[in-house]
């Protein structure tokens, strides 16, 4: 005679299976937050980089009406809002979207809001926005490029990593 009710074979194949499910699902759980927060840190990056190119294409890169050029050499960037005291569009140099070159260089917090500048990272810095100004050669040409990167430690330092946003774009000043 057979009663109704589950061997303790089948309860343990079952509990074997349901726990190997919900494994797969915190794993799966895990994987989402995980891209959901470089998908974040993605999108304040690129946020960051075109707001710093649209103020560096806004500044001062012209003839005046008697042919002279105007070149805006004195916005300082690296300070909310920017002002005067600056560098505006010099020159940066090679290196500045490598390492924290003063002038060229600012830092923002996990919101991308602005929290500092200068060659440390202040304690609330989430992200280093770099910026290179450069003259491939004529002198009506500029080529304008902004590194956003999360700050990081260790073997990732320096180095691309998820979360990174590059832009560049050139700027040729024209006669009217």
């Amino acid at each position: 005679m057979r009663t109704r009710g589950f061997t303790l074979v089948e309860v343990l194949v079952a509990m074997a299976v349901l726990s190997a499910a919900t494994l797969g699902g915190v794993h799966l759980m895990a994987f989402a937050t995980r891209g959901m927060h470089v998908a974040r840190m993605q999108g304040i990056a690129a946020l960051a980089a075109s707001s710093r190119l649209d103020q560096l294409r806004s500044l001062q890169f012209e003839f005046d009406p008697a042919g002279q050029r105007l070149t805006d050499v004195a916005t300082d960037l690296t300070v909310d809002p920017p002002g005067p005291g600056g560098s505006g569009l010099t020159s940066s140099g090679s290196g500045s979207l490598d390492t924290n070159v003063s002038g060229f260089v600012d830092y923002l917090d996990d919101a991308g809001r602005w929290v500092g500048s200068g060659p440390t990272p202040p304690r609330a810095a989430v992200f280093v926005r770099r910026w290179a100004i450069e003259s491939p050669g004529p002198p009506d040409l500029l080529v304008l490029q902004v590194l956003v990167r999360p700050l990081a430690n260790g073997p990732l330092a320096g180095r691309r990593q998820p979360g990174d946003a590059r832009m560049f774009t050139a700027r040729a000043r024209v006669r009217r």
